[in-house]
């Protein structure tokens, strides 16, 4: 299990790209980060795609998210989020 955080950064740009969304696309949204969360506390390595320094970048629908993973300390952190074409 790894210990997960999100910045207050990303927090509000996922905020802003949330509320400009209709209300199905806001439902969609809030059930892919609860299992985005859920998949980066259990295997954060099998979740998006690499990038240099440990980083990975992962989409979901209408949402771009990147992320850090430190085996040493089993801790993911959140460093950016904001709008997707995906």
């Amino acid at each position: 299990m790894f210990a997960l955080s999100w910045g207050d950064t990303p927090l509000d740009r996922m905020a802003d790209a949330y509320i400009r969304l209709d209300l199905a696309a806001q439902d969609r949204l809030a059930g892919a980060v609860e299992n985005l969360n859920t998949r980066l506390r259990s295997d954060p390595l099998d979740v998006g795609e690499s990038r240099t320094g440990g980083y990975r970048l992962t989409f979901l629908p209408g949402l771009q998210v990147l992320f850090r993973v430190d085996l040493t300390t089993r801790t993911v952190e959140v460093i950016d989020a904001g709008p997707s074409g995906r």
